[in-house]
């Protein structure tokens, strides 16, 4: 796929704060403060939507991609929304304010709890634990503690949940009685394990250890989602020497990738695309590392704001980058510019105005963007 207009617009029925878009099998999930949109990703269309006016709703899509989760922090009320048809499948009440949800401080670190779902269960983490809920009525299935098995400081950083296994990231360190935290120390030594768990029992399947880093943090700050069928990625928040690690599940086996970043990788894993974070070189390897498909060096200017500030979704035909901001998106230079293996395109906005991208994501059809112009909200299909 390459790039090179505008598609499609859709605008908000009413004002919206910022969109967050994700993929789903027919196109983009629009995420709005009380509820979400489905967009068609060829024509931008409205194919359904579920809104709940003046509720604050935090959302995501399962893990699975079977559902939309909507949860109302206030109620404790949850919703599972079915992704063909934005029709409630489940419905129940559960306080999630008793989860640790997100190692990292931010304001949706409940997100990533709403979306490991997988079949008819839902799984959390609290500290050293993992917990299953049915889906059913949102009761407890399974408890499993001390998943990190650690003689001082452990923790669940991050798990990922499959229709066969769950997937925990863990870590331990030995934290001094009466001193302050060492998981900042650079040297400090620390041991990260992915330990595979029994959907059905929280039974531990698997071990596999996976140290990387120069202190306990940068372990702590993994998270973990899903590449492909049978491959979990691995990006380190807090590391300025990690950038992607490969998690084969059923081996288990760990491929770190080092400077390049994944862009995009096929449903089969056989196919992936790779930047380099240095170079700006842009390459296309089968699964066992060969090259079928490779940019010039030099292609992109590391130095350009474009690349260093802005957005960048990785395509079969190159690589889309798009400007964070800017006072006037119609200017000649561009809000988005398309490198690709035979061409290069600048997009450029219709009219005069300011232009923030908020969220980008390539999604069947199209790539999604999330922006506001001049104040309001709306989402772009580029194709």
């Amino acid at each position: 796929m390459s790039v090179d207009e505008v598609s499609w617009t859709w605008d908000p029925p009413e004002e919206v704060g910022e969109l967050v878009v994700r993929s789903f099998d027919e196109g983009v999930i629009a995420f709005v403060e009380d509820g979400v949109f489905a967009l068609a990703g060829t024509t931008g269309d409205v194919l359904w939507s579920y809104r709940d006016p003046g509720r604050t709703l935090l959302s995501n899509v399962t893990t699975d991609g079977e559902h939309v989760v909507l949860h109302d922090e206030e109620s404790s009320r949850t919703m599972l929304l079915d992704r063909d048809s934005g029709r409630i499948t489940y419905e129940f009440s559960l306080d999630m304010s008793e989860y640790d949800h997100n190692y990292r401080v931010r304001d949706d670190h409940l997100s990533d709890a709403l979306k490991t779902v997988s079949g008819d269960s839902w799984v959390v983490r609290w500290q050293d634990t993992v917990t299953s809920h049915s889906l059913e009525d949102g009761g407890t299935s399974w408890v499993t503690s001390d998943v990190a098995e650690c003689s001082s400081q452990g923790s669940v950083d991050s798990i990922s949940v499959r229709e066969n296994v769950v997937v925990a990231a863990t870590t331990c360190y030995e934290q001094p009685q009466g001193q302050e935290s060492v998981e900042w120390s650079e040297g400090w030594e620390f041991t990260s394990e992915f330990v595979g768990l029994d959907p059905a029992t929280g039974e531990e399947l698997w071990r596999i250890e996976h140290t990387v880093g120069r202190m306990p943090r940068e372990s702590l700050q993994r998270e973990m989602y899903v590449c492909s069928e049978g491959l979990l990625c691995v990006t380190y928040l807090d590391s300025h020497d990690e950038e992607l690690s490969l998690l084969e599940i059923e081996s288990p086996e760990v491929t770190d990738l080092g400077a390049w970043n994944l862009l995009w990788i096929s449903d089969d894993g056989g196919q992936r695309g790779l930047w380099d974070t240095e170079t700006g070189a842009y390459r296309i390897e089968d699964l066992a590392g060969n090259i079928e498909r490779e940019s010039e060096l030099g292609l992109v200017s590391m130095n350009e704001g474009i690349v260093q500030d802005g957005h960048r979704v990785g395509l079969e035909g190159g690589v889309l980058y798009l400007e964070e901001s800017m006072e006037d998106a119609s200017a000649p230079e561009g809000f988005a510019r398309f490198e690709g293996f035979e061409d290069s395109t600048v997009l450029t906005w219709d009219s005069e105005e300011s232009l923030s991208v908020t969220d980008a994501v390539s999604v069947p059809g199209a790539v999604a963007v999330a922006y506001v112009a001049d104040g309001r909200a709306g989402v772009m299909g580029l194709r």
